[in-house]
């Protein structure tokens, strides 16, 4: 009976070992410079599939929203996610603000 547990303990220590010396990950490719760029190379850009970080390193959500104002033109939006949840947030209370039903007025004399 110690024979065994001797020989389950060894088969698992090497199965434990086995899984630790598998191959390491291979390291992220290091995160280009900063460059200054136009806004059609921003679009082509974020279009190809290119994620843009601000200088702190955070991933950037860009948006085409309409251009106040125009009918045709867009203009590019980018901030971070919590920046976006915080736009959001504000929005919603602004609108709940703005549809509060009030006293109705009423004409006096």
């Amino acid at each position: 009976m110690k024979a065994l547990n001797l020989m389950l303990i060894a088969a698992t220590s090497l199965l434990l070992l086995g899984a630790c010396a598998g191959k390491p990950e291979k390291a992220p490719d290091p995160v280009p410079q900063a460059q200054n760029v136009t806004l059609d190379e921003l679009n082509t850009a974020i279009e190809a599939g290119v994620q843009v970080q601000n200088e702190k390193g955070e991933k950037m959500i860009c948006r085409r929203e309409k251009k106040i104002g125009s009918r045709l033109a867009r203009e590019t939006i980018c901030m971070t996610k919590a920046e976006w949840a915080r736009v959001s947030e504000q929005t919603r209370r602004n609108t709940e603000k703005t549809m509060k039903p009030g006293p109705i007025p009423q004409g006096r004399d």
